[in-house]
């Protein structure tokens, strides 16, 4: 797997309710952000309505910052799970500032990609959250610029606030909204304590899943991972993936692993559930999902005579790993709507997996609303917590015939959150995906033709202030007037005065309608009456 977005494959089942989607992995079994849907077989295709889809965001632009630096000498080129898809651009650094998480950093700015436009429209880029070890080169072997929050808190950091401070950060949503703590978790989030469990991976954010059930209490659910008895390792990996919408299980046997693939199992269940029993590996109590927290609405061409229908949002994996490799379960975006997910780097490094943190979220707490946007607290072990806003907008799946489904969402994504680059600041949106570790902008390329810098790592050249000219008999010095700014004043002299000639054209046919409004204004009046009065007997 790479580093960046990749694609998942989907095709209408049962009824057009149910979606198959694929999200292909490598033996790393990295978590990627999902962008595109497009299918093969049927000839399926998903693609984001036009209805749900918000007009393009405003790229970053280099040239408006006077702290930018783009490294023309640095290039970068990333390609996708789809080998015929792929990103190229440089390594920038710039001032960015998420909450009151502010600093100094590298990262990549995009500066080609097919269809560009389209990408813009799904935000500005991707704040990638994922542990640095998972990618650190690209297509031609380059560097590849260290994970955003790793460089703001490493203690070697000159020019950032938290320096030093704790590499963690925990995730968790509403149906309305999704709230990051940087720094550790709110203790007033959760029910109970946060279990801590070692990921499987290095590179990735994962759990070891020994069961998965469906139903309405443990001991008479269905059973999904149904192993076979002469396995000896009894589990299938999970991804806690951001980027991801859904719950994603297996289409497959696991190259014999498993009975029957787990989402087999799941569409022949045919009895009503209430809940999701998930058992992990490695801790003492077991989690327990509730199906409103996994339901999404569906918009699908039979539900068109049946109105709007909830179900869970449940999708297949339906690519299989060659062995030794397991296919993995993905946790995507409604499983934090459940758990407040701990993501804690700070023992991590190539040997050592990073600890993930899992707290049943408390229902009287209030997820951070965006008028807050940053508040710091106290948090679970002490340590200053600082809580910031992202944009949560559910999940839909849409569909207006067989041949086409979709995952909507404004902007294509499930959380965005609100970063600031650059000096002046520059308001973006960024995608939060704990399944990628690189820190991405998209830049237009009229942005870089503007751009005036070096690749000497010196910030780009602004324009000259106006030059200051001999002190006169009161000591005040009178600047300069370039040749430019005489014809600006000249063309701001004769808009006004354009002004000035037609503000009394203006006054003559206000006071015309003015002078009709007087003349007939019983009859206007009456007419207002009549049209709004009340139906009402007469007595």
């Amino acid at each position: 797997r790479i580093v960046g977005f990749e694609q998942h494959r989907v095709r209408l089942e049962a009824e057009g309710a149910e979606m198959r989607g694929a999200r292909q992995d490598a033996s790393t079994v990295i978590a990627c952000c999902c962008l595109v849907l497009l299918t093969s077989g049927l000839q399926t295709t998903a693609v984001p309505t036009g209805g749900e889809t918000t007009s393009a965001l405003p790229l970053f632009d280099p040239s408006r910052s006077s702290s930018a630096n783009m490294e023309m000498s640095l290039p970068l080129r990333v390609r996708y799970s789809d080998a015929n898809t792929e990103l190229t651009g440089v390594v920038c650094r710039d001032d960015v500032r998420l909450g009151e998480y502010k600093g100094r950093v590298a990262f990549a700015c995009w500066t080609t990609a097919p269809n560009q436009m389209f990408w813009s429209r799904m935000g500005n880029g991707v704040l990638g959250l994922a542990p640095r070890y998972q990618k650190q080169h690209d297509e031609d072997k380059h560097p590849l610029p260290p994970p955003m929050l790793l460089s703001l808190t490493s203690p070697k950091a000159k020019d950032s606030n938290v320096a030093g401070m704790p590499p963690k950060f925990a995730f968790m949503a509403s149906k309305s909204a999704a709230e990051l703590q940087m720094g550790g978790f709110v203790p007033g989030s959760v029910q109970g304590k946060m279990r801590t469990v070692q990921s499987l991976s290095t590179k990735s954010y994962t759990l070891s899943i020994g069961s998965i059930k469906i139903g309405n209490d443990f001991d008479t659910a269905q059973e999904l991972l149904t192993f076979d008895p002469t396995d000896k390792h009894h589990h299938i990996p999970a991804l806690l993936d951001t980027g991801s919408p859904c719950i994603m299980l297996p289409g497959s046997q696991e190259n014999g692993k498993l009975l029957k693939s787990p989402y087999s199992l799941y569409q022949d269940h045919n009895k009503k559930w209430s809940k999701m029993f998930i058992t992990v590996n490695g801790m003492d109590i077991g989690l327990e999902l509730n199906r409103e927290d996994l339901e999404v609405e569906h918009h699908t061409f039979l539900d068109e005579a049946w109105g709007t229908s909830l179900r869970p949002c449940v999708m297949p994996v339906t690519w299989a790993m060659k062995p030794p490799h397991q296919t993995p379960i993905v946790l995507g975006a409604v499983f934090f709507r459940a758990y407040n997910v701990l993501f804690d780097l700070s023992k991590s490094s190539p040997t050592v997996p990073p600890d993930i943190g899992l707290g049943k979220i408390n229902p009287a707490y209030n997820v951070i609303g965006i008028s807050d946007y940053a508040v710091n607290v106290k948090g679970g072990d002490g340590a200053n917590v600082h809580r910031v806003f992202v944009q949560h907008t559910p999940t839909k799946i849409t569909s207006k015939s067989p041949e086409e489904v979709g995952v909507a969402n404004p902007n294509g994504h499930q959380f965005l959150a609100q970063i600031f680059m650059g000096t002046p600041r520059q308001p973006l949106r960024v995608v939060v995906d704990t399944g990628s570790p690189l820190f991405g902008l998209f830049v237009s390329p009229d942005a870089v033709g503007k751009y005036n810098g070096a690749d000497t790592g010196v910030a780009h050249r602004r324009p000259p202030p106006l030059q200051m000219g001999a002190a006169v008999a009161d000591d005040r010095p009178h600047p300069k007037v370039s040749n430019s700014v005489a014809s600006t004043r000249a063309s701001a002299k004769k808009a006004m005065g354009s002004v000035v000639k037609i503000l009394p054209i203006i006054g003559v046919v206000v006071l015309l309608f003015l002078l009709l409004f007087l003349k007939y204004r019983r009859s206007i009046m009456l007419q207002i009456y009549y049209a709004t009065k009340p139906e009402m007997p007469y007595r």
